[in-house]
């Protein structure tokens, strides 16, 4: 028995999901679908997205700032800053592609730089994103998220500008 304009920001997005697939929409182009939204109500809404992209006919186009819910909803991203694009790839690609290296900032110095994403070095060592395919054996690597790999490519961008 509520108004429209009574509903939580969280239900006016919901009911907007729900008219737009009730049109038999193929495509949903989305900017900042989830951003103001609670975690619970989020995750409800990227469910819905996945559930709508399970047909192979149906996509979405998704523009946020919230990286999480890209990184469960997305198969391809495509990263833009300050209006140029900075990558565009196979999300699961990426991924695999890229780590988080740690390890001695002197062993930092020895590697081919052109591999490297951004680095951070401290004194107790240093922190890189770097492809895969140049890390040296028996390093200290983890996985690198989408929204690490978007902060270094940011970070690094900034310092080739100053």
């Amino acid at each position: 028995g509520k108004q429209f304009k009574d509903f939580s920001r969280g239900m006016k997005m919901k009911l907007g999901i729900a008219a737009a697939l009730s049109h038999g929409s193929k495509l949903l182009l989305l900017d900042e679908a989830t951003s103001g939204l609670d975690p619970v109500v989020r995750d409800e809404v990227v469910e819905m997205f996945g559930d709508f992209t399970r047909d192979e006919s149906h996509s979405v186009l998704i523009s946020s700032h919230i990286v999480s819910d890209l990184e469960k909803l997305c198969d391809y991203v495509a990263f833009l800053h300050k209006g140029r694009l900075l990558l565009c790839e196979e999300k699961d690609r990426l991924l695999e592609e890229y780590c988080i290296l740690r390890c001695e900032a002197e062993r930092l110095k020895t590697l081919d730089q052109k591999n490297i994403i951004s680095k951070k070095e401290t004194p107790y060592g240093a922190e890189a994103v770097i492809l895969r395919s140049a890390v040296p054996g028996n390093a200290d690597i983890s996985p690198v998220s989408l929204e690490e790999l978007f902060v270094h490519m940011v970070k690094e961008e900034r310092s080739n500008v100053q």
